[in-house]
């Protein structure tokens, strides 16, 4: 249940501004143009984090674009627009909470043709009914 509501999380308008429908579970089609969004979903164990019987997940974004600037501008969409969503209906379910959790370490790669990809996890954990 939780990878349907973790897509229609990230389906929201600020976030669909920057990166369009470039956003991918787990890996992103070769060639994807960059903005982008890949997301990981990993369900949890609700009650180390709240009370109340519900379920959760973490739900790791991981933005990738050319300049850390637009980096940060994806994760600043992404937090807006999570922490808009409690007690929302969303995905056939409701959205109880959503909390930032971690952020891990800034990223960059080169390719072979020396184009610059940055990147800079992030997780948050939502609750749900």
């Amino acid at each position: 249940m939780s990878r349907p509501l973790a897509a229609a999380l990230l389906n929201q308008p600020a976030i669909t501004a920057l990166v369009g429908t470039r956003r991918a579970l787990k890996q992103l089609p070769a060639g994807t143009a960059l903005p982008a969004l890949v997301y990981t979903v990993v369900d949890i164990t609700p009650s180390d984090y709240f009370t109340g019987g519900y379920a959760g997940m973490r739900l790791q974004i991981n933005p990738l674009a050319a300049t850390i600037g637009q980096v940060q501008q994806i994760h600043d969409a992404v937090h807006g627009a999570l922490h808009g969503m409690a007690d929302k209906p969303l995905a056939g379910l409701r959205v109880i909470a959503v909390r930032h959790e971690l952020i891990g370490p800034e990223d960059t790669s080169t390719d072979d043709a020396g184009a610059v990809t940055w990147t800079w996890p992030a997780d948050y954990i939502v609750l749900y009914e």
